[in-house]
C-alpha cells in the first residue's frame, strides 16, 4: 500500500536535522576552527577527521541496537527522542568561542566535534534504516526519499547558506565574530532538535499497540552479542552489492567533503566574495538541488535510479575538471558551476539512499533474517570515514600549500591548490564513482526477483542462493 502523504513528509522533516548538521560541520567547522579560533589546518583537519571516525564507530553500535530493541515506538523512533536535545546542546557548544591557551582549545574542540558526531551517531543509523521499513516498494522508496532530499535542502540551507547570512547580519548590528557564530550554532543545533522530535512523534505506522516488555529477555549489549555483531558485518560485507554502495560511498564524499569544505576558501581567498555573494551561491546550491528533485525521481522511474545515478556522476565531474581549466573567476561563473555541480549532488543524496534500502533485501534473502540497521549502518560507516578522510587531505594540503590562517590575502601556491581542491580533485573523484556504480547488480529488473526470494524465505521456503550468483 502506497505511503500516506503526511508519512512522507514527517519522514522528510527528519532529514532537515540530519543534513543541517552535517552541511554546517562538512562547510564550515574547519573555516571556523582556523580563521575563527586560530588552528592550524592540519590539527583543525585532525580534530574534524577524529570526530568522524568516533562517529563511524558509534554508528554501527546504533545500527545494531536499532535492530534488536523492542519498544512501544518501534525500533528506530526511541533514537531520535533520545538525540532531540543533546542535539541543541552540543551543535551550540562547538560553536562557541572559548579564550583559553591554543593547547587547551585543541582539546576543546576535539572533545566538542566528538560529541557533536556521537550524538550524530545515535540518530542517523535509525533514521535512514526507518525509511527501508516504511515501504518495500522500489520506486516508493525513491519517492520518500525524494520528500527527505527536499527537507534534506532546506536542512541544507541552514547548515550552509544561513552562517554566512547570519555572521554578516549580526556584525553589521555591533556583535562581534565569536558572537555571530555562536549565535549560527544555537539557530542549527534549535532547528535540527525540533526536526527530530516532529518527525519522531507525528510517525506511528511503526508503533506497536499494546507492546508488553518481556522482562527476562536479556540485554543487548553483551559480549556474546556484541561478538555477534560483528560477525554479522563481516558477513554482510562479503555481498557484492554493499561493497560497490561502500566503494561509490566512500569515494563520493571525500570528493564531495573536499568540495564542500574548500568552498569558503575558494570563494573568500580566491575570488575575494563578500560573505553576500557566497551566501546567494549557497542558496542557489540549494534551490537547484530542490528544483532537481522531481525531474531526477522522474529519470529514474522512467529508466532506473542506477543509471540516473551514473549520468548525474559523470556529468559533474566533466563540469568540475572543465571547470579547472576554463576557469572560474567570477561570481556569475561561480553561480553557474555550483549550480550545475547540483546534479550531480542531487543524485547522490536523494538516489543513493534508496538504492541502499534495497540491498537490505538482499542481505535478507542472503541471511534469512532482516539486519537493515546492520546494512546501513555499513554505508553510514563509509560516509563517516570519508568526510574524516576528506577534511584530513584537505587539511594537508592548505598546510603543505602553504596556506596562513592569519592572513588575509595568501600565496600562490595556496591559492591554487585551493582552486584544485574546489573542482578538479572532486570532478575526478565522481567520475571514478560513476566507474564503481556501473558493477552494482541491484536495479528495476533484478529487484522483483530478489522479494520474490525474500517472501519465499519469509514462508519457510528452501532457496537456492545459486539463482542469484548475478546478485551475489
Amino acid at each position: 500500500m502506497n505511503l500516506k502523504f503526511h508519512t512522507k513528509l514527517s519522514y522528510g522533516i527528519g532529514g532537515l536535522a540530519d543534513n543541517a548538521m552535517f552541511t554546517l560541520i562538512e562547510t564550515f567547522l574547519l573555516f571556523y576552527l582556523t580563521t575563527v579560533v586560530g588552528i592550524k589546518p592540519a590539527a583543525a583537519g585532525t580534530i574534524l577527521a577524529l570526530g568522524c571516525i568516533w562517529e563511524a564507530f558509534c554508528g554501527p553500535i546504533s545500527g545494531f541496537l536499532s535492530d534488536n530493541i523492542e519498544t512501544r515506538f518501534g525500533k528506530r523512533k526511541p533514537f531520535l527522542l533520545v538525540a532531540a536535545v543533546p542535539a541543541v546542546i552540543v551543535t551550540s557548544l562547538l560553536f562557541t568561542s572559548i579564550d583559553m591557551s591554543y593547547g587547551l582549545k585543541v582539546i576543546y574542540y576535539g572533545l566538542m566535534t566528538i560529541l557533536f558526531w556521537w550524538c550524530f551517531a545515535i540518530f542517523f543509523v535509525p533514521y535512514m534504516t526507518w525509511g527501508s521499513e516504511l515501504t518495500s516498494d522500489y520506486h516508493e522508496r525513491t519517492v520518500l526519499r525524494s520528500y527527505v532530499y527536499v527537507l534534506n535542502q532546506i536542512g541544507k540551507g541552514l547548515g550552509m547558506v544561513l552562517p554566512s547570512v547570519l555572521v554578516a547580519f549580526l556584525m553589521g548590528i555591533g556583535r562581534t565574530l565569536e558572537q555571530s557564530w555562536s549565535a549560527v550554532g544555537m539557530t542549527v543545533g534549535i532547528a535540527s532538535g525540533a526536526a527530530l522530535l516532529i518527525c519522531a512523534l507525528t510517525i506511528k505506522k511503526t508503533d506497536v499497540p499494546g507492546f508488553v516488555k518481556d522482562p527476562d529477555k536479556e540485554k543487548i549489549l553483551t559480549a556474546e552479542n556484541i561478538k555477534n555483531m560483528f560477525r554479522e558485518y563481516f558477513q554482510i560485507l562479503k555481498l557484492k552489492p554493499i561493497r560497490y554502495i561502500i566503494g561509490a560511498s566512500l569515494i563520493y564524499l571525500i570528493a564531495n567533503t573536499i568540495f564542500a569544505s574548500d568552498l569558503v576558501y575558494y570563494f573568500t581567498y580566491n575570488l575575494g566574495l563578500p560573505a553576500v555573494q557566497i551566501s546567494a551561491i549557497t542558496l542557489l546550491m540549494t534551490v537547484a538541488g530542490i528544483a532537481l528533485t522531481p525531474f531526477i525521481a522522474a529519470c529514474a522511474g522512467k529508466t532506473d535510479k542506477k543509471l540516473t545515478f551514473m549520468a548525474g556522476m559523470i556529468f559533474s565531474g566533466v563540469i568540475l575538471i572543465g571547470a579547472r581549466f576554463v576557469g572560474v573567476s567570477s561570481f556569475a561563473a561561480s553561480c553557474l558551476m555550483c549550480g550545475l555541480f547540483a546534479v550531480g549532488n542531487t543524485c547522490y543524496w536523494q538516489l543513493m539512499p534508496s538504492m541502499i534500502y534495497d540491498v537490505c533485501e538482499v542481505e535478507e534473502l542472503a541471511s534469512g533474517e532482516k539486519h537493515s540497521g546492520a546494512v546501513i549502518s555499513l554505508q553510514a560507516l563509509s560516509e563517516s570515514l570519508s568526510a574524516a578522510a576528506g577534511v584530513q587531505i584537505l587539511g594537508i594540503i592548505l598546510q603543505q600549500a602553504g596556506f596562513n590562517e592569519a592572513a588575509a590575502v595568501q600565496g600562490a601556491s595556496a591559492l591554487t591548490w585551493v582552486s584544485n581542491s574546489f573542482s578538479l580533485l572532486p570532478g575526478i573523484g565522481m567520475l571514478i564513482v560513476a566507474f564503481v556504480i556501473s558493477r552494482y547488480p541491484i536495479n528495476k529488473n533484478t529487484f522483483p526477483r530478489i522479494l520474490e526470494g525474500v517472501e519465499r524465505r519469509r514462508r519457510g521456503e528452501a532457496v537456492n542462493l545459486e539463482e542469484y550468483g548475478d546478485i551475489f
